[in-house]
């Protein structure tokens, strides 16, 4: 079982170990050249070392905001952060965890290779993310532990398969994106409601990337510079409501003023290295998964991570994260006036994930003015469907935390419902 649970986590769960193990399958199945096998998969795993770089920058950069954004509300609650919710279910069901991401992905695997529909979620990470959610549901009745896997590897193996089916329908259908790969995320709501409804909002021709400004500042055009400057203006400002001593707690004895001046320059920083890794990455994956869609599972398509589509739209990224982090905080006050059962805290790493992806395909749909209303509606609608969704997480009820996708408020949310409703 041992063995089992660590080609579940270590091998499919580690999306460095996966994506350099299907460049090689893929190129190997290709028949390329023993050194163009051996530079396609280092360039591969490099490229994915890069963006997670990228990523711990932009943590560095996001994570002071949230103990600031509690500092200004005064509020205590639920924080959402599906990175909590795993330690917390791995710890008490990781051999069950381990078995339904396996179970899952076989399934996958076969539904791809035998029906129209030949999708593959890759993203190994949050395959686990998910499955230990549905598990830790689960694990709160009367399941058996056989039951539990069988379950949940089901119900997995038809996430893994059906998430990149509908988010490559959104992609495909922009000519602001691509259809060469499709997304493996839990945030199928915020891409559809942004697909959906982005060109009766705004107009796909007037892009956040597009912004015009006035001759002296042309060069708030690049997009690297401009970001960096607009985000040290919203950290500065939030750090000063926040205070000094909210700014020292976390500024590792650095002086506070100067702390919140690189914090924009680190999340720019940190969003360039993102999506330098990506392009690393993408040049290589994606070639070599054509090997697999050609050899083993004919028209396969990957299902890959949030950062493969922010090059599409980098200003975008920036503007969804700002307006979906207001939403939360808006949704948070509001839970506090109408004393709402589970206060959820403004999820501000996830409103940058979330926040960036549907302000992508937001932009692509309806432009700017999409990503601007349609990022502050769902930052402030989806938190609601986490509170509900909350006391009917099984196991993971009362631990304090709660799974941040979007998609957690909506189908989830009904698959919770049902759980409570017919299974003691």
């Amino acid at each position: 079982m041992g063995f089992v649970n660590f080609i579940a986590t270590q091998i499919v769960g580690d999306p460095a170990i996966m994506f350099g193990l299907i460049a090689l399958v893929g190129l190997i199945l290709l028949k390329r050249p023993i050194e163009e096998i051996v530079l396609g998969t280092t360039k591969t795993v490099i490229g994915f070392i890069i963006l997670v770089g990228g990523v711990g920058l932009l943590l560095e950069a996001c994570n002071p905001l949230t103990e600031w954004v509690r500092a200004i509300l005064g509020v205590d609650g639920v924080v959402p952060q599906n990175f909590l919710i795993m330690g917390k279910v791995m710890a008490e069901y990781g051999r069950e965890v381990g078995l339904v991401v396996l179970i899952g992905f076989i399934l996958n695997l076969i539904l791809a290779r035998i029906t129209p529909l030949k999708y593959i979620a890759v993203t190994g990470h949050i395959m686990v993310i998910w499955a230990s959610w549905i598990v830790g549901i689960l694990a709160g009745t009367s399941m058996s532990s056989t039951t539990i896997i069988v379950t949940a590897g089901v119900l997995c193996g038809l996430h893994y398969w059906l998430t990149p089916a509908v988010n490559h329908y959104f992609m495909r259908k922009s000519d602001k994106l691509t259809p060469e790969w499709s997304l493996y995320l839990p945030d199928v709501t915020g891409i559809a409601v942004a697909g959906l409804l982005g060109k009766y909002i705004g107009d796909p021709d007037k892009r956040c990337d597009d912004i015009k400004v006035p001759k002296s500042l042309e060069w708030l055009r690049d997009t690297t510079v401009g970001i960096a400057i607009i985000a040290a203006v919203f950290w500065m400002v939030l750090g000063l409501i926040a205070g000094k001593e909210a700014v020292e707690a976390v500024s590792g004895g650095k002086n506070w003023i100067m702390f919140l001046m690189l914090l924009g320059a680190k999340f720019a920083g940190g969003l360039a290295v993102v999506i330098y890794g990506v392009r690393m990455l993408l040049a290589e994956i994606v070639p070599a998964f054509n090997g697999i869609a050609t050899k083993l599972i004919p028209g396969a398509i990957a299902g890959l991570d949030y950062p493969t589509v922010f090059q599409f739209a980098p200003t975008a990224v920036f503007v969804g994260f700002i307006f979906n982090l207001l939403g939360g905080i808006a949704a948070t006050l509001v839970m506090v006036a109408i004393k709402f059962p589970v206060i959820i805290l403004p999820a501000v790493w996830m409103n940058f994930w979330s926040g960036a992806l549907i302000g992508t395909f937001a932009d692509a749909y309806g432009g700017r003015r999409a990503t601007i209303i349609i990022c502050l509606l769902l930052g402030f609608i989806i938190p609601f469907g986490w509170g509900l969704a909350y006391p009917m997480a099984g196991a993971i009820a009362g631990s304090g935390a709660i799974n941040d996708y979007t998609d957690v408020s909506t189908y989830s949310l009904l698959f919770q419902y049902l759980v409570k409703m017919f299974v003691k």
